[in-house]
């Protein structure tokens, strides 16, 4: 918020006045949350197990159509990244969920990056358009 004094012409006072400068859009002041969603089919169990430098935030086993999610605030040394392990069935991914750079931001349209994962790999929502991001890989657990 900027804050303007104006003059009043009519007696020399001076008016108070704000206006915003799309501060909602500075990513120090933002509240982020990360959804990580079970969009399998036939009632696939998802682990996802996420962290980040300094909080490992536990293993999950999601049932179909629920999620694990988290909320933070950006570091205030920077490099703020949480990564997340995914996996059902014979099938896993590791993925960055959160980086401190624009790009990102902008993908996480400035508060809420939603990953869901689907048969076939893990989702970025973006709007209304869920964007394949990252695909599957064969194997076992770890």
């Amino acid at each position: 918020m900027v804050v303007t004094f104006l003059r009043n012409a009519y007696d020399d006072s001076y008016l108070l006045g704000t206006f915003d400068m799309g501060f909602h859009h500075d990513p120090w002041l933002i509240t982020w949350h990360v959804h990580t969603v079970n969009g399998l089919s036939n009632g696939e169990i998802l682990l996802v197990h996420c962290k980040s430098k300094d909080n490992d935030l536990g293993i999950h086993n999601l049932k179909v159509g629920t999620e694990f999610s988290w909320k933070f605030k950006l570091n205030f040394f920077g490099g703020t990244l949480f990564w997340c392990y995914m996996a059902h069935d014979n099938f896993h991914a590791t993925l960055d969920v959160f980086r401190e750079i624009e790009g990102f931001f902008d993908e996480c349209d400035y508060g809420d990056c939603i990953w869901i994962a689907k048969d076939d790999g893990i989702y970025l929502r973006k709007g209304n358009v869920d964007q394949l991001r990252e695909e599957w890989k064969e194997g076992g657990l770890w």
